[in-house]
């Protein structure tokens, strides 16, 4: 399902990105769920969304508050498995794997910014570093609607994944902690008004780790498979439509009953 040069791609980096991956017949459904769901609440009319009396600051509680109720619906938990599920099993060697969570998670920013800029605050790993190191499991991030730069979309750090990972067992936070002790990570979460932008556009350096900052964006259908141990962050919608994505996170059994014995 990958090729080995895409395998080591992955290992080095911690994210990868297959254009054009969910079925289309899937995906198609999927979106008519969505999009019903906000017919239904008003805002989609006629093939467009009408977001006007949606104010900035609640794009993404009105956003998640629009998506939940779907997490349970057949169509996306069908668009998380098959094909998607087998993609992150490959990349994880094909060793026992489970979803985290029975449901994914669909994920939605309305419009809330009049202008971009990267976050300094709120970079986090949905699951801590697991005392055993190595690839604890694998988290996709699937697109729904086409997804411009600065729409919205889910902020990585490349590289993050392979720093840290001699100290054992490390909570979210503690890793942030300790990551902030280098200049680079220090600049990225600092609320200083400076220009954080640049940290995107040129890659910085930890020993022999390279690291950077990528925005996921794409055409609905495009998947981003992305290491578990990798720092990311939500994002700005500074577009004029929603940041539509679905994400699941799959785990390896040692690194779940690691978890399960804390």
């Amino acid at each position: 399902m990958f090729t080995q040069t895409e395998h080591d791609h992955f290992a080095l980096h911690g994210l990868i990105k297959r254009s054009g991956f969910l079925p289309p017949a899937q995906l198609v459904r999927t979106r008519e769920v969505i999009f019903h769901q906000a017919e239904s609440a008003g805002i989609w009319k006629e093939g467009q969304w009408h977001l006007a009396q949606l104010e900035f600051h609640a794009g993404l509680a009105a956003g998640m508050a629009l998506v939940k109720p779907l997490n349970r619906h057949p169509a996306i938990a069908a668009l998380a498995g098959g094909a998607t599920q087998a993609a992150a099993l490959a990349l994880a060697g094909a060793h026992p794997m489970t979803p985290m969570t029975v449901q994914p998670g669909l994920l939605c920013t309305f419009p809330n910014a009049s202008t971009w800029s990267l976050p300094h605050q709120n970079w986090h790993t949905d699951f801590p570093r697991p005392a055993e190191s190595g690839l604890p499991g694998v988290q996709i991030f699937a697109i729904l609607d086409d997804l411009d730069p600065q729409g919205g979309g889910t902020l990585a750090v490349t590289g993050s994944h392979r720093l840290l990972n001699d100290e054992g067992r490390i909570s979210s936070s503690d890793l942030r902690k300790r990551l902030k002790r280098d200049p680079w990570f220090a600049e990225l979460m600092s609320g200083k008004p400076t220009d954080r932008s640049r940290l995107m556009r040129e890659p910085g350096h930890i020993g022999d780790v390279e690291v950077r900052v990528v925005e996921m964006t794409g055409k609905a259908g495009d998947v981003y498979f992305m290491d578990l141990r990798m720092l990311h962050n939500i994002a700005p919608n500074a577009r004029p439509k929603p940041r539509l994505m679905l994400t699941q996170r799959y785990v390896l059994a040692h690194a779940r009953n690691e978890l399960n014995e804390q």
